[in-house]
């Protein structure tokens, strides 16, 4: 087959993917240039606020909307106002980047430093358009919400299809685009050593989007979680988050409204854009090894394989947007359960006819692996076939695992509700103890099934199988990103209507979809999580096939021996530190304080301060960031340095131990925490009314389920793209 076609769809779906989301923000209003912005959403929210439903002893001259817009302006600007650091930051972490590591570690420094620039860039423009989205959405989702139910799920589910649309033209356009201008520039006669050395470059690009993670992801990240932290206390010993709550200083209530926007939908979309590149560049590292591919004139496709399946996904799921409300019964209690089900029903279903329409025919009939010396691991002779098994058992075996991890954590299983009980305010403790319990209890039946999806794969087509499966494994990811951000989006409008007391109406919409959603967030965290594994082991294979001992080698010689032993430990120390750095910035805070003079006044948000103090904790986040990049940079190098690749093999063989031990774990059990009391105060009347926040189970939840599951996707990345760059240096150790 012609890699023509291929191309031309994945060009046409980048294109359609640009166009989609400013589309959605053009009919959103977003880049009008209001005279005067808070007072174009006064006028739009005008009515949704309820002033018979207020509780009387809270109200305040200052519940209007203008009071609305400005909350809301404020924490946009809040957010926005951080740039020029963010900036800086950037700029001095690649310099670090190329001075410590590029200049003595990576063969052609100054190609990769490039690549590197261009994938900083992308990180920054995406992340700068995703904060003007959710910012915006916040306000937009409760007008919505004014007038039907349907309408509000529409409108959620609308916005978190445009910006996947722009996470896949953005991450996944720059990455064609930077490979056909790289074999252009850097290629030569395209033989294996130019190819390896452009897969080199390639994985440059991604380390420019792992350093912009740095900066956008994880220093976001833990400022708002921090932020959390810091509030959740004072707010569940008050439960009252609204204007009139003399307890709770306006500053409080803010940076708690600052922390769900600015931590939520970015983290986890950056996660799955570094996920699919990283995806990408396993594929070209391993298959530089094929002689058959490297001949053929569809390498280029072949390569860019993984693009073209998520290119043919994305077209089909076009038929789930027009299908989004498929369930239009606004009155039934199960609203938003039933149009989730089936949107991933129908995602399924495209993706096995786009498995039996286009079976792997960028493919070529045959090809071969082979390794230098390692030929317990060659293989020859394996066809589109065998690719095809592995695509549609990841494909199966995520549906599986999804359903699990939503049952896992979800009010019907009883083992949850018990663990909401264990949240009261008087055995506070437990709910660690309980939340620690689940997590080991149901992530062993997850971690088998990986194993065996692991074994199965391996079997059927070697380290190449893997990564075949991994693609059918994330083949849904637009639909589960979807979910997520009606998760978001739900959950911080309802906390909105809580702030600022909306009428019961409005506050009943959001609500109900906030309350069905939460549930299937998990979905694109626990997706995640799989695909990261199975790439993993996939890259291990490419550099298997370069690495001149045998596999046995690396578990009894004492180089292998160590090498695992700092890969298992790694992990788990990027885990204690961002920890640690949660605990040690949240105790810094000085929010937890009434502020008498302030509360009432109409224009105190006028006040700089609380932009000032946005800046200076996302400083100190930063400071904690680098603490990390340092450890796990320094570790690394002199890891590779002293043990060669022997040892960074091994590496990469131990991180991936660990990475199958933390993940799962805690997913359930953070997740499980942090649902637990909400579902059990809702589902058991304990409250009476709507304005009561639901957050005595979430103190915990943040530092468990965020701290220890989502950092490790970009520090995973991360140790496989410094150990893989400098594969020279470390080989030139060996000898």
């Amino acid at each position: 087959m012609s890699s023509l076609g291929p191309l031309l769809v994945i060009i046409l779906v980048f294109i359609i993917g640009i166009v989609w989301y400013f589309i959605h923000l053009i009919a959103q209003g977003f880049p009008s240039h209001y005279k005067d912005e808070q007072s174009f959403l006064s006028d739009q929210l005008k009515g949704l606020l309820g002033v018979d439903d207020i509780q009387r002893n809270s109200y305040r001259p200052s519940v209007e909307p203008i009071y609305i817009s400005s909350i809301v302006d404020f924490i946009e600007t809040s957010i926005k106002r951080l740039w020029l650091g963010q900036l800086l930051y950037m700029l001095l972490l690649l310099f670090l980047f190329f001075i410590v590591v590029g200049v003595f570690f990576i063969e052609h420094p100054f190609q990769f430093i490039f690549n590197t620039i261009v994938g900083a860039i992308t990180v920054v423009l995406f992340s700068h358009l995703i904060i003007l989205t959710t910012g915006k959405g916040l306000t937009r989702a409760l007008i919505s919400a004014s007038f039907c139910r349907e309408d509000c799920y529409s409108y959620m589910y609308s916005s978190g299809f445009a910006m996947l649309s722009l996470l896949l033209s953005l991450f996944l356009g720059m990455y064609v685009l930077m490979y056909f201008f790289n074999i252009a520039v850097w290629g030569g006669d395209l033989k294996q050593k130019e190819y390896e050395n452009i897969s080199i470059l390639m994985i440059g690009y991604l380390m420019g989007l792992l350093l912009g993670g740095f900066i956008y992801r994880e220093g976001l990240s833990l400022m708002s979680r921090s932020f959390k932290t810091a509030t959740i206390g004072l707010i569940k010993s008050d439960v009252n988050l609204s204007i009139g709550n003399s307890n709770i200083s306006q500053l409080t209530r803010l940076a708690y409204m600052v922390s769900q926007q600015a931590g939520n939908t970015l983290v986890n979309y950056i996660d799955t854009g570094l996920i699919l590149v990283f995806l990408s560049c396993s594929v070209f590292k391993l298959f530089i090894n094929s002689p058959e591919v490297l001949e053929s004139e569809n390498r280029n496709i072949f390569i860019l394989g993984p693009i073209y399946l998520v290119s043919l996904g994305y077209l089909g799921s076009i038929i789930c947007y027009l299908l989004k409300t498929i369930c239009r019964d606004q009155q039934s209690p199960s609203f938003t359960a039933i149009n989730v089900r089936w949107q991933v029903i129908i995602g399924a279903l495209i993706s096995f006819i786009i498995l039996v329409t286009f079976p792997f025919n960028f493919l070529i009939s045959k090809f071969t692996l082979k390794g230098n010396n390692s030929k317990e691991i060659d293989f020859s002779g394996k066809s589109s076939t065998h690719a095809c098994w592995c695509y549609l058992l990841g494909l199966i075996f995520n549906i599986i695992h999804i359903s699990l991890f939503e049952w896992y954590t979800s009010h019907g299983c009883s083992k949850v509700r018990n663990l909401g009980l264990a949240t009261s305010d008087r055995i506070m403790s437990m709910n660690l103890i309980y939340s620690n319990y689940l997590g080991d209890l149901f992530s062993a039946i997850p971690n088998v099934l990986m194993l065996l999806l692991i074994t199965m794969v391996y079997s059927i087509n070697g380290f190449a199988g893997l990564l075949f499966a991994a693609s059918g494994y994330i083949s849904i990811y637009i639909i589960y990103g979807i979910i997520y951000q009606i998760g978001c989006n739900s959950s911080e409008s309802y906390k909105l209507t809580c702030f600022v007391h909306f009428k019961s109406e409005i506050q009943g919409r959001v609500f109900a979809i906030y309350w069905e959603a939460t549930n299937y967030m998990i979905y694109l965290k626990a997706t995640n999580a799989g695909t990261l594994i199975l790439i993993s082991l996939g890259i291990i294979g490419s550099q298997l096939y370069q690495y001149s001992a045998s596999l046995a080698s690396l578990f009894t010689n004492l180089n292998g021996i160590i090498g695992i032993f700092i890969g298992f430990t790694i992990m788990f120390v990027c885990r204690g530190i961002n920890i640690w750095a949660i605990i040690n910035i949240a105790k810094t805070y000085f929010i937890c304080q009434t502020s008498n003079d302030s509360e009432g006044k109409l224009n105190y948000f006028s006040d700089n301060r609380i932009i000032e103090f946005t800046k200076i904790k996302y400083s100190q986040s930063i400071l904690h960031v680098f603490y990390n990049f340092s450890f796990l940079t320094l570790t690394l190098l002199l890891t590779g340095y002293i043990f060669g690749q022997q040892g960074t093999i091994a590496l990469m063989i131990g991180s991936c131990i660990s990475l199958l031990l933390i993940q799962y774990n805690a997913l359930i059990k953070g997740t499980a925490l942090e649902n637990a009391k909400i579902y059990n105060e809702i589902e058991d009347n304990k409250k009476p009314s709507h304005f009561i926040m639901y957050v005595s189970g979430n103190t915990y939840a943040c530092a468990t389920e965020e701290s220890n599951a989502l950092p490790l996707v970009p520090y995973i990345i991360y140790t496989f793209c410094i150990l893989v760059s400098c594969q020279n240096q470390f080989t030139s150790k060996d000898k």
